[in-house]
């Protein structure tokens, strides 16, 4: 029987695709055993195997050519690596910045020293930081020599800075080739760099640190002293970038809220996007006291100011990471592709909410809900929020 071109094409199809997808499949398959709240199975039936095998291709040939393969190590040795440099670059979301390096405290104590290079307006989240010793955006900023690269991922940027400026120094992948699903950032770092430590995973579970952290500078401290909030204030985080993220219905939240018995201090947030959000607030006669101190406060300010309230109200964003850092118990909106898994830790304090489409087809009544109730556990067990 002669083999026609289809039949050919055909076989090759079948015996070929499914190795190819076992090979990329490695893309979107954590690196260790825990396991990882993601969409990978939503991801894995949508996307294109091919494209995806380019981008694998790609990457991994960007590092042996460079000359980098030989370099790589499998465990981060803290008797020979002391030194060590966090390359995280090409992602400049504050939220996905604290979830990524929240891991970092894992660090402290093991080894001598570790410096973070990063984008230019991430800096400031790690400039009063109590892991990293030092956070730039310019290589020429940070004091090195360094004995090992944490390479946070095989992305051009963070390979192009390893590359031009530590060519010579070995790394360990991070994050590394992993990319493509919405998955937790806070446990895929905590279970990677336990893994890479060879620490046992499972007592970390146990821990209340699988959460972002966060320090805020004295200066920055001082300032928020300086605003004398009440005990008890309730801070609202107005704004948002990406529209089907951002809550527009606070002032209903707030009317709801007053008339089922809330008389507090309401304490508002945000950046310059939340001035015209900020004004529908303020003149929507609530009744409630109001402090406005949207566009005013510095990240750092915001989390020492976030700290000395009892609940924050939050759509996903980076305010909800800034809340998390906090250890403030948090009413936090989510939407769309957005699980709530894909974001909190059981060593967050938070009442999730959900809509298939926006966070604007939450009813302002689900939140008021949430809210009283995160009020009526602060006030029943005090200590919960120290």
């Amino acid at each position: 029987m002669s083999v026609t071109p289809n039949r050919l094409s055909s076989w090759l199809v079948s015996r070929l695709l499914p190795r190819l997808r076992s090979w990329v499949s490695e893309t979107w398959t954590p690196p260790f055993e825990q396991p990882l709240p993601s969409d990978q199975m939503a991801y894995e039936a949508q996307v294109s195997v091919v494209r995806v095998a380019w981008r694998r291709v790609r990457r991994e040939l960007a590092l042996k050519l460079q000359g980098q393969n030989a370099l790589r190590r499998a465990y981060i040795d803290p008797a020979q690596h002391r030194r060590l440099l966090w390359i995280h670059q090409g992602t400049p979301q504050v939220g996905d910045s604290l979830m990524d390096l929240a891991a970092r405290v894992l660090l402290a104590g093991r080894v001598e020293s570790v410096d973070l290079l990063t984008e230019a307006g991430l800096v400031p989240l790690y400039r009063a930081d109590r892991v990293f010793a030092k956070a730039a955006s310019q290589a020429g900023e940070l004091r090195g020599p360094y004995d090992l690269i944490l390479l946070h991922s095989a992305s051009s940027r963070c390979v192009r800075a390893k590359v031009v400026h530590y060519r010579h120094v070995p790394f360990v992948h991070i994050q590394g080739l992993y990319t493509g699903p919405e998955f937790n950032r806070t446990l895929f770092g905590f279970y990677r760099l336990a893994q890479l430590l060879q620490c046992a995973p499972e007592p970390l579970r146990l821990e209340a640190k699988l959460r972002p952290v966060m320090w805020s500078s004295a200066q920055e401290e001082q300032s928020v002293d300086a605003l004398h909030l009440p005990p008890g204030a309730l801070v609202v985080a107005l704004g948002g970038v990406r529209d089907w993220r951002t809550y527009s219905q606070w002032s209903q939240v707030l009317h709801g809220m007053v008339a089922v018995g809330f008389d507090g201090v309401v304490v508002l947030v945000g950046s310059d996007n939340a001035l015209t959000m900020r004004d529908d607030v303020l003149a929507a006669g609530t009744g409630l006291e109001m402090i406005d101190q949207v566009g005013r406060l510095s990240l750092g300010q915001v989390h020492a100011l976030m700290r000395r309230c009892a609940l924050a109200l939050c759509s996903d964003g980076g305010l909800l990471h800034v809340a998390h850092a906090a250890q403030l118990p948090v009413v936090a909106l989510f939407a769309g592709p957005i699980d709530p898994s894909f974001r909190v830790t059981e060593a967050n304090q938070t009442r999730c909410l959900y809509a298939p489409q926006r966070v604007d087809q939450i009813p302002p009544a689900a939140v008021v809900e949430a809210a009283m109730a995160a009020i009526a556990a602060t006030q029943k067990d005090p200590s919960a929020h120290a």
